[in-house]
């Protein structure tokens, strides 16, 4: 069973951050200020970043 976080890099400057992929608050990158994501009612909608791995 996995937990829901996925370590996701921004697009902007390429810092790695773990998110909850489930997220229902708006998440943005703790370097450059961009926005990795978005709520979407389910899963989160990955807009500023790429998944890097999904973690267990």
């Amino acid at each position: 069973m996995t937990s829901g976080f996925i370590k996701v890099s921004c697009r902007d400057c390429g810092n790695e951050t773990i998110i909850f992929k489930r997220a229902t608050t708006s998440i943005a990158c703790g370097v450059c200020g961009a926005t990795l994501a978005q709520p979407a009612g389910g899963n989160a909608n990955l807009v500023g970043c790429t998944v890097v791995e999904a973690l267990q």
